[in-house]
């Protein structure tokens, strides 16, 4: 059913992976409706944030979807109860602070120049991780300055390479090429032993590139893409297109980040406007 509804992989691991957590940790041995329905009871009573409340109901609800599917004999009915979510804003970097983390690796070696170029990579096409893993060399057009991009749901959109990005990336090509000129991946970025990237991999490099760089709040890959669409919304960017840019299937998905412009502008009012 996870898979029907064009979920990635990892969206359809995390899902197994809650269930499974919720079960064994409420010691749900019987699958009925009181015993879900009290689940979801100790959920809400529960300390988690908002969020999380509200993915560990949605967790369920499915699983009872599957359920009522396949055993006709015993349904579960499930009672009429909301958790209300809460929207936490994304933390997001300053145009400098972007700069700071790309420009700290030279192009003078396979290593350093892919690690700048995954920063800017990240920052300049707004990816996902899983996105940036598996793009391959043939998805780059560089008559046309674009790139294709695999996102949830295996669904595709273009985005372009900007003039900056195109220049590390070419770079950075004609570094990997003289490593090994033998190499004949598909995939865009490698490891140093020619292998597949992982997502923890590409966590670890931004975790340790952040913190070299001076960067005070938590950082993550996810970081970056919430950095581009703020920075590209308060540059002017209408909300339709960032949708397409960031590859939102819906644009209320895309509306957080009006909220985290507000919050900017309203920073930016309380700083210069003479009547704030």
């Amino acid at each position: 059913m996870l898979y029907s509804k064009g979920l990635s992989d990892n969206s359809v691991k995390a899902y197994i992976s809650d269930l499974y957590n919720l079960f064994i940790e409420n010691k749900v041995t019987d699958v009925n409706s009181a015993n879900l329905n009290n689940l979801i009871d100790l959920i809400s009573k529960k300390t988690y944030s908002p969020n999380t409340k509200k993915r560990k109901l949605s967790v369920i609800k499915q699983f009872v979807k599957w359920f009522n599917t396949n055993h006709q004999q015993k349904l579960i009915i499930l009672e009429d109860i909301k958790i209300k979510s809460g929207q936490k804003l994304p933390e997001t970097l300053s145009i400098l602070e972007i700069d700071k983390m790309i420009n700290y690796f030279k192009l003078d070696s396979f290593l350093s120049s892919r690690n700048r170029t995954i920063i800017d990579f990240m920052y300049s096409t707004g990816c996902r991780v899983s996105e940036l893993c598996n793009v391959k060399i043939s998805d780059l057009d560089f008559d046309d300055d674009y790139v294709q991009l695999t996102g949830k749901g295996s669904k595709q959109r273009i985005v372009p390479i900007g003039s900056k990005l195109k220049e590390n990336l070419v770079l950075y090509l004609d570094t990997r090429n003289l490593k090994d000129p033998k190499n004949l991946s598909p995939l865009l970025f490698l490891s140093k032993s020619n292998n597949r990237l992982d997502r923890t991999a590409i966590f670890r490099l931004i975790k340790s590139t952040a913190l070299n760089t001076g960067v005070k709040i938590n950082v993550h890959p996810h970081t970056l893409r919430h950095s581009a669409a703020t920075h590209m919304l308060e540059a002017g960017c209408d909300l339709r297109t960032l949708q397409e840019y960031l590859g939102h299937t819906s644009v209320s998905t895309t509306q957080i980040y009006t909220k985290l412009t507000k919050e900017f502008l309203n920073e930016v009012f309380n700083e210069s406007h003479p009547r704030a």
